[in-house]
Formats: structure tokens, sequence, C-alpha cells
């Protein structure tokens, strides 16, 4: 019997390729990065059906997952606009796949590490970017106008929107940084060092407090999984560096400033007032993917609003389109690709694996955090974001398996 070599097949090197084309694009067009996901999924399919090797590989997050796609489905149908509510509902959660991808078809540590260095090198060009538009005030690939923010301006990216740009470049700074501390590279160091320290730059660029607000969370906890010692160290670093800003860079000391004061919060405060409203009349199966505007103007409060599209809170977000269920297996998933990080941090013999894990969890942590301020798994860009640092968690994961059970 003549044996197929899995690993050469046309169909997987197809997906490989795909995976490769979506790390090195999605930093900065989405639209080759969507034809990326195909040809994966194509390459997939075609390794099941013709060399009979169906790469799925079960894990408990498939559980909550499962439920949180079910949940919002009978929550869509059951909507107001069911159609347009389906429709959503496929066009917001689809990025998921890009996290399943990756867990099945990666199965080398070579391969994860040429996703990881392809996405980290265009990152690194759109954070260069980042820090040029946010001194220079001028977009080259379009003529939008950035915005002003006192002497500065706030840096888009290619993202075109600050917010989309630093939910990425947060995940990018925290990756890349976590890279940097593995044990037994010399050389490669620096090239970590210098995406995360343009990364972390452009983050600040971007002049998005919920962001801010994840790197004063991560950065600690990352100190501290390394040791209470290294812990200490780096949040007293971080501390100063903020006093820092705060005390010589008067821009950045009255945008953090205005994060704690009501009279420039009244829309997100008016939002969440009246997302709560809503979902006290549906708290089961809540209103359906995106209608959160059908609903606005019969439960809205009195104030001032500038935006209505959404609640600018990824939980409430989820709170009134599918429940307290939806929300329930929505922050299931999570917890669980968090746990399995932190795992795999932990126990991985791998010092890449090990790094990746940890970056990559952290990285999701601070979207969770961020997500109490804006809409960043709501927003299609930021999705991906949180579902390729997904994917690298449970890749890391299942590589760190397969190679300690080699062993």
């Amino acid at each position: 019997m003549k044996l197929i070599d899995y690993h050469a097949s046309f169909p997987n090197a197809m997906s490989r390729f795909g995976l490769y084309l979506f790390a090195f694009s999605i930093p900065i067009s989405f639209v080759p990065a969507e034809l990326a996901i195909g040809i994966t999924l194509l390459g997939w399919l075609l390794e099941g059906i013709f060399n009979k090797h169906w790469q799925y590989y079960p894990t408990k997050l498939f559980i909550p997952l499962l439920f949180y796609i079910f949940w919002n489905i009978i929550a869509s149908s059951i909507s107001p606009r069911p159609g347009h509510s389906l429709w959503a509902l496929v066009d917001n959660e689809w990025p998921m796949f890009i996290m399943l991808l990756t867990y099945f078809v990666v199965d080398d540590i070579k391969i994860l590490k040429r996703i990881l260095h392809l996405w980290l090198f265009s990152a690194a060009v759109s954070a260069l970017y980042g820090v040029w538009q946010t001194f220079s005030g001028y977009q080259l690939h379009r003529l939008d106008a950035l915005a002003p923010m006192g002497n500065y301006f706030r840096a888009v990216g290619f993202n075109g929107f600050y917010l989309t740009f630093a939910g990425f470049i947060m995940s990018v700074f925290l990756v890349s940084f976590c890279i940097s501390f593995q044990s037994g590279i010399v050389k490669d160091r620096w090239k970590y060092i210098f995406v995360a320290l343009v990364s972390f730059m452009a983050g600040i660029g971007t002049f998005a407090r919920s962001i801010w607000l994840s790197f004063g969370v991560v950065i600690p906890i990352f100190g501290f999984v390394k040791g209470k010692r290294i812990g200490s160290i780096v949040t007293t670093v971080f501390l100063i560096v903020v006093l820092l800003c705060v005390i010589f860079i008067p821009t950045i000391r009255d945008r953090a400033y205005s994060s704690i004061v009501p009279s420039e919060n009244q829309t997100r405060l008016n939002l969440w007032h009246t997302s709560i409203n809503i979902s006290k009349d549906f708290p089961l199966t809540g209103i359906g993917e995106d209608n959160f505007d059908y609903y606005f103007k019969h439960y809205k409060v009195e104030g001032y609003y500038d935006v209505t599209g959404h609640p600018h809170n990824d939980y409430l977000t989820i709170l009134v389109s599918s429940g307290i269920p939806g929300l329930i297996a929505f922050l299931a998933i999570w917890f669980i690709i968090i746990q399995i990080g932190f795992k795999t941090q932990k126990y991985s013999s791998n010092p890449f694996l090990k790094e990746l894990a940890l970056g990559s969890t952290l990285a999701i942590i601070g979207f969770l955090i961020g997500g109490f301020f804006q809409n960043y798994y709501g927003t299609f860009a930021n999705c991906w974001g949180w579902w390729l640092m997904a994917g690298f968690t449970m890749a890391s994961f299942r590589l760190s398996e397969k190679e300690d059970k080699i062993k």
C-alpha cells in the first residue's frame, strides 16, 4: 500500500499557503486576507475528501462555541428582521474560521513560526506607518484627513480608523514583546524588541483610551507570570513611562484625564443605559444580531448621542443581541482559551510555544478589557484579531501536546 505524505500533499500545501497569505496581508488589507481564508478552507476540505485525512481535533472549547452560534441563530431567526440579522451574524462571526483553521492545519512549529514572522513583518510596516502618521498628520494610501490630537494626530495605520488600528496594534505589541523573552534566541531577539517598541508607540499614537487601559492591565500580568521580581520591575518601569508621558506630553495627559470626566463620556453612558433597558425586556434571546438601531428609538434614555449604532461595549452588545445565555457562552469561550493559553505557557517544553501562547493570551485579555468601553468584537476588522490570537493560542497548545508526547 502506498503511503501518502500528508505534510507534502497539495491540499495541505494549499492550506498552509492560505495561512501565510492571511498572516502577511491582514495588517495591511482585508481583501487578500479574506481570500486567504477561502484558500485555506478549500485546502482543508480537499485534504479530507481526497486524502481521507480530516484534520480535526476535538476540544472542550467547541461546547460553548457551538452553543454560542446556535443561540445567536435562534435569536436572529425570531428577531423583527431575521434575514438582515442572520446575514449580520454570518458577516460578524465568520472570522472564527481563522482560529479553527490555524488550530487544525498547523501541524509543525516551523509552519507556525513562518505564519507569525509574516504577520509581524507586515505588522511592523503598519506600526511604523502609524508612528509616522501621529507626527506628520498624513496618510499615504488615502486622502482622508487624520484627526488632530493637540500637537499630534490619531494613527490609523492601513485600517482607516484609529480604534480598529488600536486593537490590532495592541496584539502586535503583546505577541512580539513576549516572544522577545524567548529563551535560546540571541541574534534575533532585537527584531522582536524592535517590533514591540514601534507597535507600542503606534498604540499610544492612536489615543485610544480603551487600549491604553488594556496596556495598563496586561503588562503587569505579563511581569508577574514571569515571577514576582520581574513583575515588580516591569510594573515599576511601566508606571514610570506612564508618569513621564503624563508630565511631559500634555496631549496624553488631557486624553487620559478625559476617561474619568463624565461630561466627556455622555454618549457611552447613555448607550449603556439604553442597552440595559433593552436587555430587561429581552433577557433570554435578545433582539438578534445588528438590531440595536431598530430598537434604539423606543428604549433610548434622554441625553446626548454622537453615535447610536451599537452599545459601545462588547458585553452589552452580545447581551442585547443574544440575551443572557449568549453572553454566558461568549464569556465561556474566552475563559477556556485563556485557560488553555496559560496552561501552555506554564507546561510547554518549547520556549517559542510558551511565549507565543502567553502573548496571544494576553492580547485576548487586552481585547476583553478594551471591550468594556468599545465595540471591538462587534467590529469586523477587530474580530479577525480576536480569533487570530485564539488561533495562535490553540495551535501553540496542540503543538506543545504533540511535541511533549513525542518526547
